[in-house]
């Protein structure tokens, strides 16, 4: 057994001893075997057993086998006990979050290469079945990787079976979880009820589900290898924005089908269905756009433009005329003028004031925003449409407000100047970017 592990571990590039391990442990058979493997190997192991309280006194039983165990072979422990609150909601996904989120942690505090996890053979072959069943594409169905992402799963090779035959001939203690038996998941329908039915069919499935795996894994790994290639085909960073985009041409010579497209774009936060919809944009209007994780992309003909989406701050100002006067606002300069000016420069304004204490405020349009327009008013989000303002650049065009009225928008349009009984004409300078990206 040993031997086949260590053999494992070199075939697939895992730290080797004497490396520094961080083992989940759990008290079950498959976790304890892991870490007497671990040890007779010759790892610096150290482990971690989360306690999540859901068995009551068993689960109590589960620690302190662990800690006995541990303590035995001088292996450094951490134990975590969950709170009732931190397991609201669905259990096996924030148990699962909590696990490895404690994981990530003291990898990095006790300074291990990696963190191991005691996933075989049959837990691979269950992860086949339920996410075939659910439906998807290659990587769901190529098993659990071997070691990926600082994870390390050296019993992959080994059956459910082989591990308990092996930790019986070895004496090693275990708890039994009977939570396992139960139909309560469907992971454990699938093995005590669906998996023993195949396995009539041929009893050596294991060798020949190995196999399909290699195979399978193989095949994602090509799969991965010719989307980066034509990531870089189709790809290219826009010289104007740095943005990256796709020429609609290109991709319709290119043969790529959206199933492939979806999966080219999956890096930049779009799901299948989203990549389905992307790669059907030169189908609907300029300007449409899709909305990922992290990236938008958007339609501007003759390219699919792909951009990273920013946490932006944009900035606000809002002061009294006097103070505007004293040069204490951004972006705006301004002065007392006695008379209007009929200037052509959009980037230039007039404004009667009643008073130097009326408040000016320069702040992002907002939806409902309204600008004088002959004897009525028009919408901003209207003045933006007919200049032909990008969808995407709207929500970062500015308005100047006075007293809450808005009277200009820069670059755009500005309202009519209106003369009231007292105060001066002020004329406004546009000094700041019409976008923020400028």
């Amino acid at each position: 057994m040993l031997n086949r592990f260590n053999d494992f571990v070199r075939r697939h590039g895992m730290p080797e001893p004497p490396a520094a391990l961080l083992l989940l442990v759990s008290g079950g058979v498959d976790s304890m075997v892991l870490l007497h493997l671990l040890k007779q190997a010759g790892y610096a192991v150290k482990c971690l057993h989360v306690n999540y309280g859901l068995r009551g006194q068993a689960s109590d039983l589960d620690q302190q086998l662990v800690e006995q165990v541990c303590q035995e072979l001088q292996i450094p422990l951490q134990v975590w006990r969950c709170a009732p609150e931190e397991l609201k909601g669905n259990i096996q996904l924030k148990a699962r979050e909590i696990r490895y989120g404690l994981a990530e942690k003291y990898v990095q505090e006790w300074e291990c290469e990696a963190m191991a996890t005691a996933h075989h053979l049959d837990d691979s072959l269950e992860t086949f079945w339920l996410n075939l069943v659910r439906g998807t594409g290659i990587d769901g169905i190529k098993g659990i990787s071997a070691f990926f992402a600082g994870k390390m799963r050296p019993l992959l090779w080994a059956t459910a079976q082989e591990i308990r035959t092996y930790a019986e001939e070895q004496g090693i203690c275990w708890r039994e979880d009977e939570s396992n038996a139960q139909d309560a998941y469907r992971r454990n329908v699938l093995r005590q009820h669906v998996l023993p039915q195949l396995k009539t069919w041929n009893p050596k499935w294991e060798e020949g589900f190995a196999q399909t795996l290699e195979k399978l894994q193989t095949s994602a790994e090509l799969q991965r290898v010719h989307l980066n290639r034509l990531r870089q085909q189709l790809l290219h960073e826009d010289d104007t924005t740095g943005e990256l985009k796709i020429s609609v041409l290109e991709l319709a010579g290119s043969g790529v089908n959206a199933i492939a497209f979806a999966w080219l774009l999956a890096p930049y936060g779009f799901s299948e269905a989203q990549g389905r919809q992307i790669f059907a944009l030169p189908e609907g209007e300029n300007g449409k756009r899709i909305v990922g994780v992290g990236h938008t992309a958007y339609l501007n003909m003759p390219f699919i433009f792909i951009r990273e989406q920013t946490e932006l701050e944009l900035p606000e100002w809002k002061c009294s005329v006097q103070h505007l006067l004293e040069g204490q606002c951004a972006w705006l300069k301004a002065r007392e003028i006695e008379q209007v000016r009929l200037d052509e420069n959009p980037l230039l304004c007039s404004v009667w004031v009643e008073n130097g204490d009326v408040d000016l405020e320069i702040r992002p349009w907002e939806a409902g925003d309204k600008i004088s327009f002959g004897k009525g008013h028009k919408k901003v989000s209207d003045v933006l449409n007919e200049a032909g303002v990008f969808v995407l650049d709207k929500p970062q065009r500015y308005v100047v407000a006075l007293d809450g009225i808005v009277f200009w928008v820069p670059g755009l349009r500005k309202a009519p100047c209106k003369v009231s009984n007292g105060g001066f004409y002020l004329e406004l300078l546009w000094e700041g970017p019409l976008d923020w990206r400028c």
